[in-house]
């Protein structure tokens, strides 16, 4: 579990389940899963107050609720059951639900099909490329495929450095910020990514990028003030 408890860790899982509500209003069912997987990762590490985590425990019942009742979901995966109040058993199977919503990407861009996802998936290929400028002439003013493509890009960066290979996680959230330079909470996750990896001076260049963009970002100045304390 993360050493200390830090309030905006719940706001962050919180902002994240919202998104996760707005895909699967949208019929978005991979896009929604991968965000709720990363609820569920954070919450099997977050240390966080009991007022904060009974709230999310409900907000993530209330959630599961509205994916067993979701035709989109239904018509994706059939009839899916739930378990309320154990995350680390619905991690597990909401793990094998992307794996599934992945394959049959990969099937239906074999195959040619057209949707969000595939569209999406396209694009980070120019972006794993290299070829940024095209990536962000394809993606337009679509915000939603941008969201896709960033929450994607966010969690293999999350996920990377948690299991610690932290240049992995580097190389994935600079993929974020190749299309998307100004999103502080990438900048962020991507500061705590080099200081994993012990370089204090990009860490802190990051940070002071997240905080130049959002001078309000509580999580980021103390992470500033520990690397600042650090060299010390």
């Amino acid at each position: 579990m993360d050493e200390a408890i830090v309030r905006e860790r719940a706001s962050e899982i919180s902002r994240t389940l919202a998104n996760c509500r707005k895909f699967l209003v949208q019929g978005n069912v991979y896009s929604c899963l991968l965000g709720f997987k990363d609820v569920l990762e954070r919450m099997v590490v977050t240390r966080m107050l009991p007022a904060d985590e009974k709230e999310l425990r409900e907000a993530i019942n209330d959630f599961q609720q509205q994916l067993m009742t979701n035709s989109a979901f239904k018509n994706t995966f059939g009839p899916v059951t739930f378990q309320d109040d154990n995350n680390e058993t619905t991690l597990a199977f909401v793990r094998q639900l992307v794996n599934v919503s992945e394959e049959d990407i990969a099937r239906n861009l074999a195959g040619g099909a057209e949707t969000q996802e595939n569209r999406a998936l396209m694009i980070m290929r120019f972006i794993d490329k290299g070829e940024h400028e095209k990536a962000r002439a394809l993606i337009g003013t679509n915000e939603d495929l941008l969201s896709f493509i960033l929450q994607t890009y966010n969690s293999l960066g999350i996920q990377a450095r948690r299991e610690g290979n932290f240049e992995k996680a580097v190389t994935e959230l600079k993929k974020a910020l190749s299309i998307a330079p100004d999103d502080e909470g990438i900048l962020y996750n991507l500061a705590r990514a080099y200081a994993a990896k012990k370089e204090r001076k990009p860490a802190v260049e990051s940070i002071q990028k997240a905080l130049k963009i959002n001078p309000a970002f509580a999580e980021a100045r103390t992470l500033l003030n520990h690397l600042q304390q650090s060299a010390g």
